[in-house]
């Protein structure tokens, strides 16, 4: 003997199922084997039914179920014209700060509040003037070389 292969209309009918719920379940790949299997045993209290755990799937998958409605979105409430008004006001300050600081970004250095701004840098002593007789000096040495003449 072999098992007992269930057609949708006795699968439609044992599982309580309408043509939604079948179709729910067709797009989730169940055949009609599988949703007569899992319907619930009366000591199985914490399965839910197989409609309802279609719906579930369904809704877990592809965010609504077929055949209900989705919940309306709540009407937006009217404004009135003060507070069209202030909403205008704050945009265009929010417009005028913006540019403000984009004018004035570059302008002065980051300072901290509080504090006084730093002294000028002062200005580089200038190089001591060559007597004639060390001017060969020149040729020889490079002055502010630095690091560059090591390989390393």
């Amino acid at each position: 003997m072999g098992k007992h292969r269930h057609n949708w209309p006795e699968a439609k009918k044992l599982c309580r199922l309408n043509q939604n719920d079948i179709a729910m379940a067709k797009s989730l790949g169940f055949g009609p084997d599988s949703l007569v299997r899992n319907r619930p045993d009366p000591k199985q209290k914490w399965k839910l039914p197989v409609k309802y755990w279609i719906h579930e799937l369904h809704f877990k998958r592809f965010g609504f179920v077929l055949g209900e409605k989705p919940e309306p979105l709540p009407a937006p409430r009217p404004t009135t014209p003060e507070e069209d008004e202030e909403t205008q006001r704050l945009f265009e300050e929010e417009l005028y700060w913006e540019d403000y600081r984009a004018r004035n970004q570059e302008d002065a250095p980051k300072r901290r509040p509080g504090k006084a701004a730093p002294p000028a840098p002062a200005p580089a002593p200038a190089a001591p003037a060559r007597a004639p007789e060390d001017a060969w000096m020149d040729e020889v040495f490079i002055e502010d070389a630095g690091d560059r003449d090591v390989p390393f």
